[in-house]
């Protein structure tokens, strides 16, 4: 009977532990893909990719939020804290769903920037760091999927990636068809949809963390 009690405990402690294990794995592959987006934005003068490092380092933030809430709730009963572990992860999931409607209205006022000179100029290195952050983002949304059906803060995170991984998609297409047919409205066109993309997501969030708040 003690070793079954022994066996439970450590499965409990293992699956409060394990989001926390995640997120620091997502931040860290996060953190050098913000790196590499900004100076290889910064060496080729790219606004586009200037832009995007700005928006990944937005995204670094939420990841630390949801690392925060990952580490009170894992540390709830000790702490005696007066929220529930559900609720920390509401919350957690709450800040997530309105930093992802901050990073969407960014875009869309975006739009209205030319970036046509900066897209003509590194229509290269926009294609080899899109390429990049696919693969990154690919890594960080796998990691965090199975994890997200169960965990509300974790879904936040898992909701950053796959908007990113859109994010990076859509500059991937458009590094293309800037680089091969000069189409420069394809930059605006692929924001567009990032845009709306997140803002899905992001209401969908809102509403998620707001319903388990209020039972």
């Amino acid at each position: 009977m003690n070793r079954n009690i022994k066996t439970r405990n450590t499965s409990e402690a293992e699956i409060k532990t394990q989001p926390l294990k995640l997120l620091w794995i997502v931040l860290c592959l996060r953190s050098g893909l913000f790196l590499a987006e900004l100076t290889t934005g910064l060496r080729v003068h790219s606004l586009s990719l200037v832009a995007l490092s700005g928006h990944l380092f937005v995204d670094l933030m939420a990841i630390a939020i949801a690392i925060a809430a990952a580490w009170l709730v894992e540390h709830s009963t000790q702490a005696k804290l007066p929220l529930k572990p559900r609720q920390i992860e509401a919350i957690a999931a709450l800040l997530n769903g309105l930093i992802l409607l901050a990073v969407a209205g960014s875009i869309l006022c975006g739009v209205w920037h030319n970036v046509r000179a900066s897209a003509s100029e590194a229509g290269l290195p926009m294609l080899a760091i899109a390429a990049l952050g696919l693969l990154v983002k690919g890594i960080n949304a796998s990691l965090l999927y199975e994890e997200s059906h169960h965990n509300l803060n974790v879904r936040g995170v898992f909701f950053h990636a796959i908007a990113d991984g859109a994010s990076s998609f859509g500059l991937l297409a458009a590094a293309l068809v800037i680089f091969y047919l000069d189409w420069f409205w394809a930059d605006t066109a692929a924001s567009l949809l990032v845009a709306i993309f997140m803002l899905v997501s992001a209401f969908s969030l809102l509403k998620e963390s707001i319903q388990t708040l209020t039972d």
